[in-house]
């Protein structure tokens, strides 16, 4: 089986480093903030000058974003099983200056076992047809619904900022996904 799998805030705690980084740069009140669990579409439209800001906190965020409890040891055992771990990230240039790069040590460091990683993906739904995806794994609710129109199962992460969201089936923990892909596969 080919697993399609994003990186920030599925394999990552993305949101819970970023949004303090933001709120430091910002000079705003971090627990108000999180109580109103802003989107990142919500924070690009409403942050003054957030794309300038972008290239100066991302990759620094990228470098020290904590993995999500249990993913090393979930994709250890799929890759054991013999599935194929594909990362397909929305991580671009704006963001992350070398995206690829970026992502890429942060794998190797963490000794994430993968076959392929993609960055810069715009449609997750034809990367996803384009590599063969059985199964996509995403927090972000505009991928899934874009993966799932293309006929691909989809899980969706639980995340703060998704939580009003039930188009998908939905999983809290990597324990959940190695529990749907043993379903799927036997």
């Amino acid at each position: 089986m080919n697993i399609g799998i994003d990186i920030d805030d599925t394999i990552t705690n993305t949101y819970s480093v970023l949004l303090p980084m933001i709120a430091i740069k910002y000079g705003m009140d971090i627990n108000k903030m999180l109580s109103q669990r802003p989107t990142y579409n919500f924070l690009n439209k409403t942050l003054p000058n957030y794309d300038l800001i972008k290239p100066d906190i991302f990759p620094a965020m990228a470098k020290i974003v904590p993995l999500k409890e249990g993913v090393v040891e979930t994709l250890n055992k799929l890759k054991e099983e013999g599935h194929k771990i594909i990362f397909i990230s929305a991580r671009n240039r704006k963001e992350y200056l070398d995206p690829y790069k970026i992502s890429l040590d942060y794998l190797k460091v963490n000794k994430i076992p993968f076959d392929k990683l993609i960055v810069d993906c715009h449609d997750k739904g034809k990367e996803c047809v384009i590599n063969g995806i059985d199964l996509f794994i995403d927090d972000n609710t505009g991928n899934c619904t874009s993966v799932k129109n293309k006929g691909i199962p989809t899980l969706q992460f639980d995340a703060p900022f998704n939580q009003d969201q039930n188009k998908f089936k939905r999983v809290c923990s990597w324990d959940e996904v190695y529990d749907v892909v043993q379903e799927m596969y036997s």
